[in-house]
Formats: C-alpha cells, sequence, structure tokens
C-alpha cells in the first residue's frame, strides 16, 4: 500500500515537472496516470505473500498565483491481486480512493477503500478503508477506519486462505 501511494506521489510530482512550466497561475490543470507493481508482503512460512497491484490516477493540479503547484487532487482506481509465490493461488480485491498531495504542508491525505476483497462464502475477508495522511519527512501522523492488514502489517488471515 505505501508502495502504491509512493508510486502515486512520485508519478504525480513526474507529471508536475512537465505540465508546472506551461501552466498559468491558478489555473487548475487535468492530470492522469497509471502504475503498476509486484512487492513482498510476507513470509508465509511455506511461501511468500506478494502484492501484484494496477492503479489508475485522474484528477487536477492546483497552482499558486506564481505558477508553483500547491496540491493535486485526484481519484485512485485500481486492483491488488495478493498470491501465493509458490502455487500461484491469488485472490484479487479492488482500490478506490481519494487522493491529496498537499506541497505546500508537505502531506498525502487518503481517503476511501485502500482494500477490498470479497472472498465467496466469507463476505468481506479483507477489508482496509479509512482515511490516513503521510507527512513527506515524518512519514505516517494520522491513522483512522478499518485497517486488516495494510497498516499493521498482518497478513495471517491472506496467509491462511492462499496457503
Amino acid at each position: 500500500m505505501f508502495a502504491r501511494t509512493a508510486t502515486a506521489v512520485v508519478l504525480g510530482l513526474a507529471v508536475m515537472l512537465a505540465v508546472s512550466a506551461s501552466a498559468s497561475a491558478g489555473t487548475p490543470v487535468t492530470t492522469s496516470g497509471t502504475g503498476a507493481g509486484d512487492v513482498f508482503l510476507a513470509d508465509c512460512g511455506d511461501f511468500d505473500l506478494r502484492d501484484r497491484f494496477t492503479f489508475e490516477e485522474n484528477g487536477k493540479m492546483f497552482f499558486d498565483d506564481m505558477g508553483n503547484l500547491t496540491r493535486i487532487v485526484e481519484h485512485v482506481g485500481g486492483s491488488d491481486t495478493f498470491y501465493n509465490s509458490v502455487t500461484g493461488t491469488s485472490v484479487t480485491g479492488t482500490i478506490n480512493s481519494g487522493e491529496t498531495v498537499d506541497f505546500v504542508n508537505g502531506t498525502v491525505t487518503q481517503n476511501g477503500t485502500i482494500g477490498r476483497i470479497t472472498v465467496p462464502g466469507q463476505g468481506a475477508f479483507f477489508f482496509d478503508v479509512g482515511k490516513f495522511i503521510i507527512d513527506f519527512e515524518e512519514g505516517l501522523v494520522f491513522v483512522a477506519g478499518s485497517h486488516h492488514a495494510f497498516l499493521e502489517e498482518d497478513y495471517s488471515r491472506l496467509c491462511e486462505l492462499l496457503g
């Protein structure tokens, strides 16, 4: 999850550098981007739990009167596929959240569904929803909501499901 957020910030910065020179002061600019990755999440004993994710961002960049980028407000949607590194057994969930990158205060705020997996017969097996704020220098500074794993790094249920 943090890898996904970090990727989003990096993509946002790259877009910012490409567009900021042509942006007029105070005029919002539409932005979009995509990202993907495959990261290690946990050692489940006989296998590694991995997360293959994709996401798409669509939003607006806002500038001050001097033409400096002050914030990006965007929607982030996509999917996470959690999988057993040995057998390939997997389960896929969705991402659906709002994100604000505030360059003035140096923070990223994310609200919404960070991850959701529904398993037939078990319902919402994994549900990570709420709000968190990451400070550019201090890291995670605020958390609210229900977080099954990403913030606590407790992946035992996913290890059991995919084992």
